[in-house]
This record gives structure tokens, sequence and C-alpha cells, in this order.
């Protein structure tokens, strides 16, 4: 008979021990509590202590499996390689076979002169990227560029051009020397086929290679190209597209929106393609590199293609044939059988990659000078040389169990996904060059239309409804008198006349282009509400800040996309620019030259005043520019420092009145005028008109000699460092 729940003794069990000594204690101490007359020895040597050690023995070596298997669990804590790889690639990030090494290549190609003595890009070379390069030494040691060079492409972040020839008959340049750096890595290109049959359900190929760095291309026997992605869930892959391989562009170069003039290079547009080819790439704990293919495939054999799964298509494709129509319209279909890709079937395989890595490759500068292999897209490789300025690093065996672990965590943090202000900015400037050069960015809240926009918009649909209600009828019909006609007329030029000149001319159709792309930007036939604004500036071949070319606004959209949150709508504006000069009065130690110290003055704000070192809503502290000054070797005291584009505001106040301007023509062009309308001076080439007088003297905003930033997002350049730099040393 059973006991019951009465009949049962309850004991005081102590749970706290875990290791061999503690358990062994508990032990006896329990036996010495509920069978004190059963047992009695507890000497060493007697068996009931042999079986009260074992039994401690087992129970420590289970608290140790159950402590090392919870602690194998966590990622921060994980020793085991298999158990930290399953974690890492849970997290989303794919640990690396070998860590391979880098280099940045500097390559020269010697172009002719043109008729003007200038150098002639139309005979420079075009390199495809994949140029193997080798030490002179070992020609097995290769290392593989990453990106095309374009010696016909001149921009301000390329080496500037240098006089390699001069025809000594008539001191006229005949020949250049071109420099362009690309970055290259240590390794080498590997082929390998897999003839597959019968489809299978994620397909696994495994390479023969286990220093495997990246796959570089996957293509079949039709020569359909498979793709590499993140998750086989994604079905959306960013194609790059050379200038070369288009028909649509025969340059490299874009032009700046409103101007004929080409100074932006962007080699590349970027687009994503949808589809079912794709796959992964897996790493096991012995690193092995193996291919992951999807489980698109279908009971009959065949696979889906990327068109089945549209779902705006009219109708519906049924994949069983002649099977009840009731099981074959599932709306989950495409999710249970689509959505992972293709598998492939009945064709051969070939897949392209890289090898390499390692130690080894962590050569020394200098020694990079033999082209072993190239494949030039234009031109002629017979002046191309090559060297490495600097030595190449980052290689070695593969990441370590510690590396694992803190790669994952920051992949795990960022998880690719813009949501603040700094993760719009910082993505944005992480957009490859190739797609186009993002200078400058700000992020900010999206909001309405500024009311003076809005009130250009609204007088400008006004005036043109008066127009069509009050004339229409009287310029259409035949018994209009010439007079009223001519009435008619001036009464839309007056309408139409937006700067109020008294007349049209180009400022009116410029101006109201403006007011209409306005329109169709923001208000017309667009319900979408944006949540973030961006605005952008880009650099020119002279690195001036410019507006960014629409082209390059494309690519980034592209780009943006796949990072965006799905409720988030980006909206792009062109950043403002403000630019402006300096003026200072310094004294100069007595035993130094003044030339001499208004020129290290002048190099020392050229420096501070770099165009990588100004950003949107930046703060400028003239008493900075003074420190700046004072730590000049030769200056003795700094009188004062100006930042201004007209006046020299300091030298008003002691003068105290109005003095002539500083600089003559002033450093602005546009004027943005009471009702929010602009209007341009005669200055061309510069930016926008700043107050700088507020913000000096006692009645300064906001303490003297600090510039506060514009209400609308605006960098500060000193454009014209040369010109636009003035002093006196006394």
């Amino acid at each position: 008979m059973p006991y019951g729940k009465s009949e049962i003794k309850n004991s005081n069990i102590d749970y706290t021990g875990r290791d061999f000594n503690d358990l062994k204690s508990t032990l006896i101490r329990y036996v010495k509590s509920y069978f004190p007359n059963t047992y009695q020895d507890f000497n060493e040597t007697s068996p009931g202590m042999m079986l009260i050690e074992m039994s401690a023995y087992v129970g420590d070596v289970l608290n140790f499996y159950v402590d090392q298997q919870y602690r194998e669990m966590l990622l921060p804590l994980s020793e085991d390689r298999r158990n930290l790889i399953t974690l890492a690639k849970s997290q989303g990030y794919t640990p690396k076979t070998v860590a391979a090494a880098y280099v940045t290549l500097t390559i020269n190609d010697i172009v002719g002169a043109d008729s003007d003595g200038k150098a002639d890009y139309s005979s420079a070379v075009i390199i495809d990227k994949g140029m193997k390069v080798s030490p002179s030494s070992d020609t097995t040691l290769l290392f593989e560029t990453l990106d095309v060079v374009d010696f016909k492409i001149s921009s301000s972040a390329n080496i500037p051009d240098v006089q390699n020839e001069i025809n000594s008959a008539t001191g006229v340049p005949s020949s250049y020397k071109l420099t362009r750096r690309v970055s290259a890595i240590g390794g080498e290109t590997k082929t390998t086929s897999f003839k597959i049959g019968e489809p299978t359900k994620f397909l696994s190929l495994k390479l023969p290679e286990l220093n495997v760095i990246e796959i570089l291309k996957v293509v079949d026997d039709n020569d359909n190209i498979w793709y590499e992605v993140g998750s086989l869930a994604q079905d959306k892959i960013p194609s790059e597209t050379h200038y070369t391989s288009t028909q649509n562009r025969t340059t490299a170069y874009t032009t700046t929106d409103g101007s004929s003039t080409i100074n932006l290079p962007v080699p590349y547009s970027l687009e994503y393609i949808k589809t079912g080819k794709r796959f992964i790439v897996d790493i096991d704990e012995n690193n092995n590199t193996s291919l992951i293919f999807g489980n698109g495939i279908l009971k009959n054999g065949n696979t889906f293609d990327a068109s089945f799964l549209a779902i705006e298509q009219q109708g519906i494709n049924l994949p069983g044939g002649e099977e009840d129509l009731e099981s074959e319209i599932d709306p989950l279909l495409g999710d249970a059988y689509g959505t992972l890709g293709q598998s492939p079937s009945h064709t051969t395989l070939t897949i392209t990659y890289r090898i390499g890595g390692g130690a080894k490759y962590n050569i020394s500068s200098g020694i990079l000078t033999n082209i072993v292999d190239s494949s030039l897209l234009a031109g002629s490789n017979v002046n191309i040389s090559v060297t490495n300025e600097n030595p190449a690093g980052g290689g070695s065996s593969g990441e370590t169990i510690d590396e694992i672990r803190h790669k994952t965590l920051g992949n795990f943090s960022t998880q690719a996904r813009c949501v603040t202000k700094s993760d719009f900015e910082s993505r944005t400037m992480n957009m490859s060059a190739k797609f186009g050069s993002i200078a400058k960015v700000y992020c900010g809240r999206s909001g309405a239309i500024m009311n003076a926009q809005r009130k250009k918009v609204k007088d400008l649909v006004t005036s043109l409804t008066g127009i069509i209600d009050t004339n229409y009828e009287m310029l259409s019909s035949v018994t209009t008198s010439p007079a009223s006609i001519s009435k008619g007329l001036e009464k839309i030029k007056k309408l139409l006349d937006v700067d109020k000149s008294g007349g049209l001319n180009t400022e009116d159709i410029d101006l109201l282009s403006e007011t209409l792309e306005l329109t169709y930007s923001n208000v017309s036939q667009d319900d979408r509400l944006y949540t973030v604004d961006l605005y952008l500036l880009s650099y020119n071949n002279n690195k001036d800040l410019i507006s960014t070319p629409t082209i390059i606004k494309q690519n980034l959209k592209q780009y943006l996309n796949q990072y965006r949150m799905i409720t988030d709508q980006i909206s792009f504006y062109d950043g403002h620019v403000i630019n402006f000069g300096v003026v200072f009065d310094v004294i100069a130690q007595q035993y130094e030259s003044k030339d001499d110290v208004k020129f290290r003055c002048i190099q020392a704000i050229k420096n501070y005043f770099s165009a990588d070192k100004m950003q949107f809503k930046q703060i400028l502290y003239t008493s900075d520019l003074n420190q700046l000054l004072v730590d000049v070797d030769g200056v003795r005291a700094v009188n004062y420092t100006t930042i201004t584009q007209d006046y020299d505001y300091n030298a008003q106040v002691a003068a105290g009145g109005s003095q002539d301007f500083i600089f003559s023509p002033q450093l602005y062009t546009t004027l943005i005028q009471s009702d929010g309308s602009t209007k341009t001076t005669n200055n061309s080439g510069y930016g926008y008109y700043y107050d700088f007088g507020k913000f000096y003297g006692t009645d300064a905003i906001a303490g003297n000699g600090v510039i506060l930033p514009s209400y609308e997002p605006a960098v500060f350049e000193l454009k014209n460092p040369n010109k636009n730099i003035k002093g006196i040393v006394r």
C-alpha cells in the first residue's frame, strides 16, 4: 500500500552545497541527523564513508556540468569555440575563418599633354578591380585591388597631377604623371565547380580550402548570378553599376544642380534588385566555409522564380498542376516555399572566391612593385607603375574567441538600423565614395515647410489662378480688341514679375522654377509623412562646398532604404554655405620679421578652418582663434581677431563708428530677404549672407566674438584663405 502524504518524513535538506567538500559535509550531517542509530562509523576508511564520498563526487561532477552548460549559453561567458560561433550566428554575426591583410597601393600612369599643356585624360587608363600585385622577390604572395582605378577622374580627393616631362623648346609640359590610390587585399582568387542534380532544400556546398576570405561570384550554366546575402530571408540585393558598364553614362562625372560645370566624380550608381537566387555563407568551428541555398522547391522539382512571388500581379499561379484547387490556393504558399530563395538543381555552379590571409601578408612598405596581372577597361598599361607607400597590416590566422565575442556584441548593439540622429548621419557618411561623396550631413526631425516658402507657393498658385479666371476668356475671344489683349498681357507680366523689378527677366524664371520645384518636392501629390530631414553638401574638385548632385542623392536614397525603419520617410535638402573671412591684429616679437610672423599666422588660421573640420550647426569662438595666434611662433600679443563677410567689427568699435568694407566685394552671393525670397549679388561664387555684426561689441547676443550657427542648417566655410585672411602685424 503506498504511503500517504502524512506518512512521509519531512527532511531538512541543505541545497547550498555545490562542490565536493560541501556535499560531503552535508551528507554526513544528514546521516547523523536522520539515521543516528543506523550508521555511526564515520571513519575515512569505512564502507559508509566510501558511499558518501562517491555520492559527493557524482554531485560535484553534475554541478560542474550544469554550471558549465549555463555559462556556454551566455555570450560574454562562453569559452567553447563551437558554442561561441553558434551564439554569434544567432546574433547575426558570421565569424571570419582568417583575417586578411590590407594595404593601400599607389598607382602611377604617365599621360601626354594637350595643345594647352594640360594633362590629356583621354589617353589615361581605367584598371578593373582584381589587379594582382606581388613583391618582386615572391610572386606567390599576391595582393588584389578591391576597386576600379580610374585615371580619367580628377577630384580633390586625388593626389595632384605632376609634370613629368617639359618640352625644352617651348617650356610647355609634354607629359604628366597621374597618381591614384586604391585598397588591396592579401589573397588569391580561386574557382571551383559543383555539379547539382536533384533539388535539395537548404543545399550546402563546402569549399575545399580552409582559408577562404570572401565569395566573389557564383554563376550557373545559364549565366545566372547567385547573390550572397546576410540571411536567406533577405530578398533585396545591392547592385553596383560602374559607368563603363552602362550606355546611359559616358563619363564618371556629374554636374551640380543648375550648373553646367562638370566637377563631381560618381563612378558607380546604386540600385537594389529582387531575386530568389541567393545564398548565405556559413563557417563552422573547424573553419570550413559552406554556401547554403534556399528552400524554394515545388513538388514537381521546379523552383520558384522571383516573378511568381509578385503580389501585384492579377490572378494566381497554381504550382501543383492537376491536383485539388482548394489545396493549391494557399495564401501562405509564398511564405512556405519562396521567401527563403531558390535551391539550384540540374546545373553546374561555378564559385569564384578569394583565399589568403595570415601574418605572412603583413609585408613592409615599398616592396609591392610587380604587376602580375591586370584587366584594363580603357587605355594601355605600358606606363603603369605601382608601389605601397605604407606597410600592409591586419593579417592573422583568424578571429580568436575574444575577438568573436566582442565583435558579436558590437554587431548586436548596432543591428544595422538607423534610429537616432547620429545613426542617420554616420550611416550617410559611411556610404562608399564610389557612389558619390557626401562631405557634410545634418539630420533633423522633419517639419512643415517654412512660412516664407509656403507663402511663396500660395502666392504663386493664387496669381496663376487669378490669371486663368480673369484673363482666359478675354484672351481666347476673337472679338477682343488688340488694346484689351495688350492690357491683359501686361497684367500677366506683372503677376509673373516675381522679383518686382518692373519686367520679366531670367531672375523671375529662376524664382518661379525654384517655387515650382519646392511645390513638387513638398506638397504636390505626396501625402507621405516625412519624419527625417537630411541636409547635404559635397566637395567639388577644388574641395569647395557645393550642393549635392541629384545622382548622389539617388544613390544615397537607395543606400539608406535598407537601414531605415518602415515608418521613416527621408527627405533631402541642400545645406547652406556661409563663407567668411578673418581679420587679425597682432604684435610681433622685436627680433622677428613681421612678414614671417604674418605668414605663420595665416597658415595657422588656414589649418584651423580646414574644410574637413567644419560641420553643420557649428559654433565659432573668436577666443579660440586668439589663443591660436598667441601660440604662433613670433607673436607676442593678440589685439583682436574678427570673423566677418564685410566689416572689421572690432576696428569699428575701436574707431567709434563705421568704416569701409574690409572685404570688397563682400563674401556672399545670396541674400535672404525679409519675405523669404532670395536676391543675388554681383559677387558670384560665394554662399549666403550672415550678419556677423550682431556677435561683436557690448550688445553681442551671445558674448563678444561667439558666432552662433544659423537657424537653417549651414556650414561656415573659409573658401579662399589666400585672399580672405587679412592681418596687421605691429
